[in-house]
């Protein structure tokens, strides 16, 4: 991430209490200045460009479009490809003070707001039709009612007041249009911001923006930590970190200090510790008011650093992330029941003499869930679903079926049952679909929890609703 997480989740801790430990973030036998970086296991091999700790789990967002979360089994892709399904990369996240939405944006105007219970993903990307690189993101307030900060790669700052709905986003531009590196607020409308130039921003009030320095800069600026109107950190280049606070006057100055050699590209500092960490693999502590180089198990550049409860976790290049506690407690997740309405769950999984792929669908929610359209998607060379009778068959309460006499592409675009599939809560029935060119070819497969990075089939579902799940097979053998 280009800055630190670390007001949210301060206020999401004192806004939560006891809850923490009960949620699952735990709390914690592990000292995070004395527990020693640890390698951790990725499932994803992109550039992880930033780490937010939730009320659930702690959430990782990266290239791709890639959302990741740490959970009981360990990290799971919860998004595969950004709330566009496009694949923009994702460059910042935050939460809200509750620690109930995971907010997200990145490359060509993404916005995502993922709601970590039920794993719903609402896509708020492109405000007022901008569709420019975002570069970090800001939200303060609760669930459903926050003030959203969006920092674009032009100058502008977009932001909304009543969680990104459509038509209540509005712009302000800051500096003279350098790039925001990063963003980040102490109180519902109050807080700061970075930009290219080296310059830093203050804003009382959410919608226009002051400049209090830096001045004799000469290095860029990447991360930024807002704790109040004189107390924000931020991280830069040559291993500098500036402090702005008062000086023994009470006037508020900003002081440099060089605490190593690598290049910083976040910082997070509560009551005078903390952390930043870099390039090269670099963490640096600071303890009692003295910086400190830890030693971490990676030489790749770390792009975000989250301080928790009981784990830290640092994330960046090729998927790396470390933590100084990974075997702490964590939730199931929101990705056990599969995709992103997390009601529908897999069951079993099976191949019909070859010619289809079925599996079982259970709804493990509390209301119906109705399906409306699928797609099939692979990337083996299967070109069309061409059978007798309906190619596409949902047994549920109400059974839904689709039927073409040409076959189906497929090519992962979504087409609509002919009449949609209802499950009531506790329902459980067969999905099938046809796999097959012509009948020449067949798939021996088995189930994924992810998107497999050999070849693969892939089921879709889109609910009611508007949410999606995709359902995923490995490709074990290939017969034509």
């Amino acid at each position: 991430m280009r800055r630190a997480i670390d007001a949210t989740r301060r206020r999401f801790l004192e806004l939560s209490g006891a809850t923490i430990a009960a949620a699952g973030l735990g709390t914690g036998t592990v000292s995070a200045e004395s527990a020693p970086w640890q390698s951790v296991k990725s499932p994803v091999d992109v550039t992880l460009f930033d780490v937010a700790k939730t009320a659930r789990n702690d959430f990782v967002v990266g290239g791709g479009g890639t959302v990741v979360e740490r959970t009981a089994r360990g990290w799971k892709t919860v998004v595969n490809d950004g709330p566009t399904s496009n694949g923009n990369g994702l460059y910042g996240a935050d939460v809200t003070d509750d620690g109930q939405r995971l907010w997200f944006v990145g490359a060509s105007g993404a916005i995502g707001e993922y709601d970590v219970k039920t794993g719903d993903l609402n896509d708020h990307s492109a405000p007022n039709d901008a569709t420019s690189n975002f570069n970090d993101v800001a939200v303060t307030g609760p669930e459903g009612d926050a003030n959203v900060y969006v920092a674009g790669g032009s100058g502008t700052v977009y932001y909304s007041f009543e969680n990104g709905a459509s038509g209540t986003w509005n712009s302000v531009q800051v500096g003279q249009g350098n790039a925001i590196e990063a963003i980040d607020f102490y109180e519902g409308r109050k807080g700061h911001l970075v930009n290219g130039n080296a310059n830093a921003f203050y804003s009382a009030d959410g919608a226009s923006w002051n400049k209090i320095g830096i001045a004799d800069t000469n290095v860029s600026l990447y991360g930024i930590d807002s704790n109040g109107r004189e107390d924000v950190w931020v991280a830069g280049g040559s291993g500098v970190v500036y402090r702005y606070a008062p000086n023994a006057q009470g006037q508020p100055e900003w002081t440099k200090t060089t605490i190593g050699e690598p290049g910083l590209r976040d910082i997070e500092v509560d009551a005078g510790d903390g952390y930043a960490a870099g390039n090269s693999g670099a963490v640096f502590d600071r303890v009692d008011g003295a910086w400190g180089r830890d030693e971490t198990p990676t030489g790749q550049g770390l792009m975000a650093i989250a301080d928790g409860e009981n784990n830290d976790v640092a994330v960046g290049a090729s998927g790396t992330i470390i933590a100084t506690n990974p075997d702490a407690a964590a939730q199931p997740g929101s990705d056990d029941e599969q995709g992103d309405a997390r009601r529908m769950k897999r069951v079993s999984t099976q191949t019909s003499e070859s010619k289809s792929l079925t599996f079982t669908l259970q709804n493990v929610g509390d209301q119906s869930v109705t399906v409306e359209q699928w797609a099939l998607n692979t990337n083996v060379p299967v070109d069309s679903v061409e059978r007798s009778g309906a190619e596409v068959t949902l047994r549920a309460d109400q059974v839904g079926s689709a039927d073409s006499p040409d076959g189906y592409p497929v090519d992962d675009a979504l087409r609509p049952l002919d009449s949609a599939a209802v499950y009531d809560p506790g329902t459980t029935g067969e999905a099938e679909f046809g796999l097959y060119d012509s009948g020449n070819v067949a798939l021996t497969v088995e189930p994924a929890a992810d998107r497999p990075s050999g070849e693969f089939v892939s089921a879709t579902l889109e609910y009611g609703d508007g949410n999606r799940e995709t359902f995923y097979f490995a490709v074990t053998n290939i017969n034509s």
